[in-house]
């Protein structure tokens, strides 16, 4: 969505942006604010991730496809400014479909390497009722932020929007999908994506020769519970200096009194 000058200085979307974002999700399954996180932070959280990055390719092999990792973050700084974990266009849109009552329960990240392939073309939740056809409103959002400008070379997602979140699971998602419209969702950083986790989707190759990391945070209505994750650990004195809102959003993680407690 274009957003105007107003809104990217004041970071508040006007009621009428919000409601047309709401219902982009709600019909498309998708809404993009481009370039909304300043660069310089951006900049500062890349160096960071990619020193990890390396750390964590040292010791683990590609786990989501050829050259693709996966990697939770540590909950500590630069990652967990408010402008990553409760932004303040986000979360207007999140608490609208979700409820003022989410929570969030995966912080992560989606790197795509030289040489990735294509993905199966995938949704990243199972369905409430999967042998209905049921259209249900959505239970979990994922949030993804890019750290470098994703253009076509950098193997950036494929989305099938228009309804693909709102169907049922009994269809052939590989024979289907070639006969449907997708996009390809170019982006520069600092750009937030909120996708319904239902929505058919797949990491394409990277042709470049850059690293295209994106931070990734699911939040989920109050009653939503997944533990395929792992609860999201972090000291207590990191969580008493979040904000209320932040407290709020990750109530049900781990949280222990010293950073090496168990």
């Amino acid at each position: 969505m274009k957003l105007s000058a107003d809104e990217l200085n004041s970071l508040a979307l006007k009621p009428e942006t919000l409601q047309i974002a709401i219902q982009k999700v709600q019909m498309d399954g998708f809404v993009l604010f481009e370039g909304v996180i300043p660069r310089d932070q951006i900049n500062v959280i890349r160096t960071e991730f990619l020193r990890r990055l390396e750390e964590y390719r040292a010791s683990t092999s590609s786990n989501r496809g050829l050259n693709r990792y996966q990697m939770h973050l540590p909950f500590e700084q630069p990652f967990i400014d408010p402008r990553i974990i409760e932004h303040p266009l986000a979360m207007p849109v999140l608490e609208a479909i979700l409820g003022s009552d989410c929570h969030c329960y995966y912080f992560a990240s989606d790197t795509a390497l030289p040489g990735s392939d294509y993905q199966n073309t995938h949704s990243d939740t199972q369905l409430l009722y999967p042998d209905t056809t049921l259209s249900l409103p959505a239970y979990n959002i994922v949030v993804n932020i890019p750290l470098i400008d994703v253009e076509l070379e950098h193997g950036p997602v494929e989305v099938w929007p228009g309804g693909t979140h709102l169907m049922p699971g009994n269809l052939d998602l590989h024979a289907l999908a070639p006969h449907m419209h997708s996009d390809l969702v170019t982006m520069p950083a600092g750009s937030i994506l909120i996708r319904d986790m239902r929505m058919w989707h797949r990491g394409t190759p990277n042709l470049s020769r850059q690293i295209r990391p994106h931070l990734a945070l699911i939040y989920a209505r109050a009653w939503y519970r997944c533990v395929d994750y792992g609860a999201i650990r972090m000291p207590q004195s990191t969580y008493a200096g979040l904000s209320d809102r932040a407290k709020r959003l990750f109530r049900f993680e781990r949280i222990v009194s010293e950073p090496n407690a168990t």
